[in-house]
């Protein structure tokens, strides 16, 4: 569905055609799937809201816990949150040193 969603929203911009690479990333780094296109998709308290960035390709840090029962999927917990003040710093190390050892730039390719 997000993968879908990022084609759409490429298209919106780039023309109902075929899309190159880059189009389809700027159409993920460009994601805003509201609640209430969750609710157009049958998807309604499914997911939280995401809203994806160049700078933030999550675009959102909650979960939420299920269990399968061996015929469906059960929710087993409320919504839960990502502490950023632990996980951003790990990222932003992880991502600097695999940039070091590949050699390359990080950032966008397109702009917005």
């Amino acid at each position: 569905m997000l993968g879908v969603e990022a084609i759409r929203t490429a298209q919106e911009k780039f023309g109902k055609k075929p899309l190159t690479g880059e189009q389809v990333r700027w159409g993920l780094e460009n994601l805003n799937l509201t609640a209430e296109r969750f609710k157009e998709l049958g998807l309604e308290n499914e997911l939280q809201p995401i809203k994806i960035s160049c700078a933030d390709h999550e675009g959102t840090r909650t979960g939420r816990i299920q269990t399968w029962d061996g015929k469906k999927w059960n929710i087993a917990s409320d919504w839960i949150t990502a502490d950023d003040s632990i996980i951003a710093p790990m990222v932003k190390e992880a991502a600097a040193k695999y940039a070091a050892e590949k050699n390359i730039t990080t950032g966008c390719l397109m702009t917005n």
